[in-house]
């Protein structure tokens, strides 16, 4: 019996027939399933997955203790929040990732939502549907992008792509992100924020960009949201559970801040009754920043064949970093 391989999402992100065509070659099967429910995915392999591609699933001990077989993980995006590297490692198994996935795509998203926030895109959209010609007052304050401050909380690669395109607008560029050293934001021609607090006061709009840890969850609640300039803007096309949601709601519902473009959130997919829905100064993607054709092209071929070298015997180009 060939060694199996099991996609999960495949109704969202299925292989084409060239990765098909590659793991056929490498005499392996695979099983596509739609949807991540982890008692499914358990069933499917319960007859000695090797492999699993991970996109929404949560990966954790429970999941890999019925999958006896399983020989490597890989989670195909950027993060790892949701796998259990530490257990994954400890029982063998080896986590691969695309660390650079959708780089270009997610910065390009980004400052889509910020025009769109900051241009009054989808509302102006809306409201020509529904047969209005909507006056200035009706719109809302649209804002000019060149001289205004960016604040960018993070400045890992999505980031710096998205200030380089944010500079191609006019953007004053501000960030906070201790681990980034002063030629790196030389080079980025940014300026560094003091601290947390100096970022949210003198950002026109500010974008995230940081890893969903234990030290970044809610670490923009209501506190940080009112240390903002009022009628600032936010973008997050990083975790949802950085931000605090209802406390953002809040703030856009009271007018404190003009906009939000979020691609992100606490729970994905959006209830329909988060107060976010109702909002006009809040736009709302499905998590799609790195849908690109060529994005997920790509991240399906590296994932591919990183899984396919660990199960030759070889080493992973991109395993997840972490102690062994």
């Amino acid at each position: 019996m060939p060694e199996l391989l099991l996609l999960t999402d495949a109704d969202r992100f299925p292989f084409d027939d060239g990765n098909r065509a590659a793991i056929a070659a490498a005499g392996r099967a695979v099983l596509e399933l739609d949807g991540h429910d982890p008692a499914r995915i358990a069933a499917a392999g319960d007859g000695g997955a090797a492999a699993l591609f991970v996109y929404h699933a949560t990966v954790d001990a429970a999941l890999m203790d019925r999958l006896p077989q399983l020989r490597v993980i890989a989670r195909c995006g950027s993060g790892y929040d949701k796998v259990d590297v530490e257990g994954a490692y400890a029982r063998g198994i080896e986590v691969v990732y695309v660390p650079d996935y959708g780089v270009d795509d997610v910065a390009d998203h980004t400052l889509a939502l910020l025009l769109a926030c900051a241009r009054r895109v989808p509302s102006s959209d809306r409201a020509m549907r529904a047969g209005l010609w909507p006056p200035y007052a009706d719109l809302g304050t649209m804002r000019r992008l060149r001289g205004a401050t960016l604040g960018l909380l993070g400045f890992g690669r999505i980031a710096r792509a998205a200030a380089e395109r944010a500079r191609g607008f006019g953007m004053q560029l501000l960030v906070h992100d201790p681990a980034v050293d002063a030629d790196t934001l030389a080079a980025a021609g940014a300026a560094r924020a003091h601290d947390l607090g100096d970022l949210l006061r003198r950002a026109d709009a500010l974008s995230i960009h940081l890893p969903l840890t234990p030290s970044t969850h809610r670490l923009v609640g209501a506190p940080e949201l009112a240390a903002m300039k009022r009628g600032a803007l936010l973008v997050n096309t990083s975790r949802g559970e950085i931000v605090d949601e209802d406390a953002l709601a809040a703030a856009l519902a009271g007018g404190h801040l003009a906009g939000a473009g979020l691609d992100v959130f606490e729970v994905e997919p959006l209830p329909q009754d988060s107060p976010l829905i109702g909002l006009e100064s809040a736009v709302v993607t499905p998590h799609s920043a790195a849908f690109s054709e060529q994005a997920l092209a790509e991240l399906r071929g590296r994932a591919l064949d990183d899984v396919l070298r660990v199960l030759a015997g070889d080493l992973p180009h991109d395993p997840v970093p972490a102690a062994r």
